[in-house]
């Protein structure tokens, strides 16, 4: 059952929502690989400003930067996935929280606590020894 929430494992089939593209907010840079959400319609880096209002965009494959430009000025293009972050130093993810719905406390980070920011997806693994210091794979969530 939880492969039908893990969009990357669909193998072959339609990749539905599929490609997003986010109008950036002003002065947000989104890298490749990081997350983004969308708040009042614009992309933001998730932080605990923005907990409450916003929604997951996905990981962005086609970069952009909109330092110096208006809100809605630049363009990135954000795909919903599977993938490992890293884990949140405030209040980070256990073993325990696996299966649990976890939020994005940077655009690389992940944290067991609302407070950090805004949800991600769900914990689908916890891999205390991944080699490149990233144990929460997430499921995210840009289905809202």
């Amino acid at each position: 059952m939880a492969n039908s929430f893990v969009i990357s494992r669909n193998y072959g089939q339609n990749l539905a929502p599929g490609t997003v593209p986010v109008k950036l907010a002003a002065n947000v840079v989104a890298d490749m690989g990081n997350m983004i959400v969308l708040v009042a319609g614009y992309g933001a880096i998730p932080a605990a400003a923005n907990a409450l209002t916003g929604n997951m965009a996905g990981l962005v494959i086609q970069p952009a930067d909109n330092t110096g430009g208006a809100a809605g000025d630049v363009t990135a293009v954000c795909v919903p996935d599977t993938a490992a972050f890293a884990n949140d130093g405030t209040n980070p993810c256990t073993q325990a929280d696996v299966g649990n719905i976890v939020f994005a406390s940077s655009a690389t980070t992940i944290s067991r606590d609302s407070a950090d920011g805004p949800p991600a997806g769900k914990l689908l693994a916890y891999n205390t020894s991944d080699i490149q210091g990233r144990p929460c794979l997430v499921a995210l969530n840009c289905m809202v």
